[in-house]
């Protein structure tokens, strides 16, 4: 497949997905409350978080295993660590009652505690299957998926509501539905490729060929994943449920219309400096700039715009009650700008095996959030304002970093081969 068309391919399917869920915003912000958006978006940061240790930082390792059979075999190691991971959260819940939500406030009942097991287990699943595809070069399925996955969470979310039925659950119900439904489709299309028995020393072989992913990658992940997703659970101890309902509805919304292409770039840069990073760094060098550039030429003066005119447009399309989250996403502006345009090349580090250097880096980034929130907890604005500006420095400086390593360990001369 061209890359014209594998970029076609993708950004179409993310598109339809997007579009999806710009249709259904409108309508849930309504259904819904900003606290009832905030426990719910507890529960999916917390599913995020446990993703990242779900299965062990393997997932990322599928793309560069050249070895169809191995590749395969690797897949299944995932999805058993994966499930394994979060039967025993389950477990911990029964057995001792205890949840990492307690510390914000938040007690889940057993089918809460049910539904958050499920959906670590499912999301997983879904991330372990996209990097297969990635694999296999399945662009289709990964642009479908998406789209799929988007389209039965709103109209599960928005029935739930509708109906009355277990409304209370029926943001992360839905959540949980979409992306079961995602993970069957994607299950039963992975059976028709390689089929295959994985054995114990299968498992140990490959966990040990990939042990760098396991003890750097995966500590790695997660410390760049507590950084991202913890503001939200510290903004929902200190400010409370509506404040955080706020945020997290601007992460839903707010990349929306213009993070369609950078999601597309970010699949296809992975998948394609994963087969080249090894014999041509030259190659994923001036892609690497390529795309980002792209990305701030075009993207850069739209979103501009959109953020001057945030509480405005908030009021309108979602309701009086969302007014703090279009004033949230104008002191957020930068954060999600530089987001955006760094995130088809913020995994360069992981292809270039630095993962001790991406520790380090993400080991910053999560105790300067931390101090941040520990530090200004008066006024929620301003706190998001510099924690935000924080953020976008830290996006840009890890950019920088990703090319001088490109630059120095691909043995060329930049200004000769940019031009």
């Amino acid at each position: 497949m061209s890359i014209k068309k594998i970029i076609w391919t993708l950004f179409s399917g993310n598109a339809f997905a997007q579009v999806l869920m710009i249709a259904f915003a409108p309508i849930i912000a309504r259904l819904y409350t900003a606290s009832e958006f905030g426990i719910y978006a507890a529960y999916v940061t917390v599913i995020t978080i446990a993703v990242k240790v779900a299965s062990l930082g393997l997932e990322k390792a599928i793309p560069l295993e050249r070895n169809r059979i191995q590749a395969k075999k690797l897949m299944h190691v995932n999805q058993y660590l994966a499930i394994l991971i979060s039967l025993v959260i389950l477990l911990v819940y029964l057995v001792f009652d205890v949840s990492i939500l307690n510390w914000v406030g938040i007690y889940p009942t057993l089918w809460e505690a049910i539904l958050l097991s499920a959906g670590i287990a499912m999301t997983s699943l879904i991330q372990i299957y996209n990097y297969e595809n990635m694999n296999r070069e399945q662009y289709r399925m990964l642009a479908m998926t998406r789209a799929l996955q988007n389209g039965f969470t709103g109209l599960a979310q928005i029935g739930f509501a509708f109906s009355n039925v277990m409304k209370g659950l029926g943001l992360l119900l839905g959540d949980v539905i979409g992306k079961g439904i995602s993970v069957l489709i994607l299950s039963r299309v992975s059976k028709q490729e390689v089929t295959n028995r994985i054995t114990w020393r299968d498992t140990l072989g490959l966990l040990s060929k990939y042990k760098h992913f396991i003890i750097f990658s995966m500590p790695a992940g997660l410390i760049n994943t507590l950084s991202l997703q913890l503001p939200l659970l510290l903004v929902l101890a200190i400010f409370g449920a509506n404040d955080s309902g706020q945020y997290a509805f601007v992460q839903r919304v707010i990349i929306v219309p213009i993070s369609v292409l950078a999601i597309t770039l970010s699949q296809f840069f992975y998948s394609v400096a994963a087969k080249e990073i090894g014999d041509n760094k030259a190659k994923v060098y001036e892609l690497y700039v390529s795309l980002t550039k792209k990305l701030a030429y075009y993207l850069t003066i739209p979103f501009c715009i959109f953020v001057f005119f945030a509480p405005p447009i908030f009021q309108v399309l979602f309701g009086e009650e969302w007014l703090l989250a279009g004033q949230l996403t104008q002191v957020l502006g930068g954060m999600f700008l530089t987001q955006i345009i760094c995130s088809a090349t913020s995994q360069i580090l992981y292809l270039m095996e630095r993962q001790k250097l991406q520790i380090v880096l993400e080991l910053i980034k999560l105790v300067l959030v931390i101090a941040i929130f520990g530090w200004m907890q008066r006024d929620f604005l301003q706190t998001m304002l510099i924690y935000g500006s924080v953020i976008a420095s830290f996006n840009l400086c890890l950019w920088f970093i990703g090319r001088q390593l490109l630059k120095s360990e691909g043995g060329f001369v930049v200004g000769k081969n940019e031009k």
